[in-house]
């Protein structure tokens, strides 16, 4: 679509809130005691994992879709997603009349995740062992069949929803300090750090992702983006993607740090956010704290937020992970 050429204002995001207020929740932003005693900074949780779907993904997807006229709604709407973009997809679609929305998502992808995705009407066809081999299926199938592909963070509309969450986080707390944020296309980081930054410059926004996909560390070390990477195994899998020209051009000099962290400090962190707030995070929603009590970022002393992205997992595994912590067969 033509807006992937245009450039990528601030002001698209306040566009994108107003598009948004009738359809999704402005989630509450919560003070923990507990991991601010355990971290020695000021810990404040933006509970995406509240929101409509379970996850931050439906901002970006309702953003999009209703910014498509109903004739690009009655063409098929084509996503690649290992889950929750997928099912933030399907529940767009659903607000429209007419519009079909078909998500190619990896064979391993989540079983309760899949579900979620189905129960919102969407098709869904599984393809490929990874990411980057699903979404190369996904965009040939838009292309051949004259669907509209919707881009899990490469797109600006998208971007512009995510970064809704940016400024929610300044009405509730005008003098933040630092806001960590998880990265696995960078469609999130780019607009939360794009929002804040319009408001105050001096606002330090950290990247944390999983070390089985770590392009943006590879990209910001390197100078240019990274859009093709050797992806591993992790249980974090809605990080497991690569940023784009577009996400890398909106962050590589304005983000303060980033880092990755492990699957074993990913459960720590999860079993820190049920013992400390009785909250039940995926694990792609650790990540943040898992940097922060791994010692990759230290912010003593900080009014900090970390935006808890979803809270898609089912039990089972949730309970395994947290039980049993990683095993040699879950790492394969």
């Amino acid at each position: 679509m033509s807006e992937l050429n245009k450039p990528f204002s601030p002001g698209e995001i306040w566009e994108a809130r107003k598009r948004l207020k009738p359809y999704i929740y402005s989630t509450p932003l919560l003070f923990s005691t507990g991991l601010s005693q355990i971290t020695g900074c000021e810990i404040y949780l933006k509970m995406e994992c509240w929101q409509l779907c379970g996850c931050f993904k439906v901002r970006g997807a309702i953003n999009m879709v209703a910014s498509l006229s109903e004739g690009e709604r009655r063409r098929e709407l084509v996503t690649c997603s290992s889950g929750n973009h997928g099912a933030a997809v399907s529940f767009a679609t659903n607000l429209f009349r007419g519009a079909k929305a078909i998500v190619f998502v990896p064979r391993k992808a989540e079983k309760s995740k899949l579900a979620k995705i189905k129960s919102y009407g969407a098709e869904i066809i599984p393809y490929g062992q990874d990411f980057l081999m699903t979404l190369d299926r996904a965009l040939e199938y838009a292309e051949e069949g004259g669907g509209i592909f919707i881009h899990s963070h490469g797109h600006p509309l998208i971007i512009a929803g995510q970064g809704t969450i940016g400024l929610e986080i300044l009405e509730d707390i005008p003098d933040v300090e630092v806001v960590v944020v998880p990265i696995g296309g960078g469609g999130l980081i780019s607009g939360i750090l794009t929002a804040l930054k319009s408001a105050n410059e001096k606002i330090r926004v950290f990247g944390v992702e999983s070390s089985a996909a770590p392009g943006a560390q590879m990209s910001y070390r390197d100078g240019y983006c990274h859009e093709r990477i050797q992806i591993g195994a992790s249980i974090a899998d809605g990080l497991m993607g690569t940023l784009t020209p577009l996400t890398f051009e909106l962050t590589h000099k304005r983000v303060e740090k980033v880092v990755a962290v492990n699957d074993d400090q990913i459960v720590q962190a999860m079993r820190l956010f049920q013992e400390e707030e009785q909250l039940t995070v995926e694990p792609s929603a650790a990540v943040s704290l898992a940097a922060i009590i791994s010692g990759e970022i230290d912010i003593r002393n900080k009014k900090t937020v970390l935006v808890v992205t979803g809270r898609n997992i089912s039990w089972e595994r949730y309970q395994s992970l947290l039980t049993d912590g990683i095993s040699p067969k879950q790492e394969e």
